[in-house]
């Protein structure tokens, strides 16, 4: 569930006039029209990351031997990859928050299966619905109360 919170905005008269006419054109409220456009302004604003941090986020795909070594030279760096449908996007670390999607830099899901030669950690079982395999106690992948 969604939360909300009252917020105050000092507008010019003009402005809220403006608000007011295009809210009636679209056939909602002012407060509407205004979250509405706000949703789509930030969602459309490019993230932001610094030159410092870009470097080192490209010497990370660059250098990287496989996915895991991408994840930790990106989590050494502050960032995790997240797989998100079919779409990797560069997450900050620990706090999850997103920054770009991966094509943003120039590298794509695709590609870089094809370059590492495997999946995406965890993007099979995800797409075939199944959960990852427990090992038994024995450490041999017998399962409890099943015949060897």
């Amino acid at each position: 569930m969604t939360q909300h919170r009252l917020v105050t905005l000092r507008l010019p008269t003009d402005l809220i006039a403006k608000i007011e006419a295009a809210a009636r054109l679209q056939e909602e409220t002012p407060a509407e029209l205004i979250r509405r456009s706000l949703s789509d302004a930030l969602r459309e604003a490019p993230s932001v990351v610094q030159k410092n941090e870009m470097a080192v986020i490209t010497a990370a795909f660059d250098k990287a031997q496989g996915w895991l070594d991408l994840q930790a030279k990106l989590r050494k760096a502050g960032f995790v990859l997240r797989l998100e449908d079919e779409r990797l996007g560069l997450h900050e670390w620990p706090s999850d928050r997103f920054v770009l999607w991966i094509e943003e830099i120039g590298h794509s899901l695709t590609d870089l299966m094809l370059q590492y030669r495997a999946p995406f950690p965890g993007a099979l079982t995800r797409r075939a619905g199944l959960a990852p395999r427990e090992v038994g106690v024995t450490g041999r992948g017998r399962h409890p109360g099943r015949a060897a």
